[in-house]
């Protein structure tokens, strides 16, 4: 029988971390304009810990006409 996979929402990692900061003494500041790029860390940081990445379906669905489909691959 295999063992079932860790999971975790990314978007949760970024929740968690931006807390622990500011029980620490520090107060993110992140922009609005780059949360894709705090997703896309914490999936790579999931992933490299052997945990698999989750997405919320709001994150995951194409919910803006394909734009950010299109910046990514076409550059438009």
């Amino acid at each position: 029988m295999t063992e079932p996979w860790d999971t975790y929402p990314a978007a949760k990692l970024v929740n968690d971390v931006a807390q622990l900061l500011q029980e620490r003494g520090v107060t993110p500041h992140p922009d609005d304009d780059r949360e894709p790029e705090r997703i896309q860390a914490a999936r790579k940081l999931l992933s490299s810990l052997g945990v698999t990445p989750t997405l919320s379906p709001e994150q995951s669905l194409d919910l803006n006409g394909h734009a950010g489909y299109n910046a990514r691959v076409h550059g438009d």
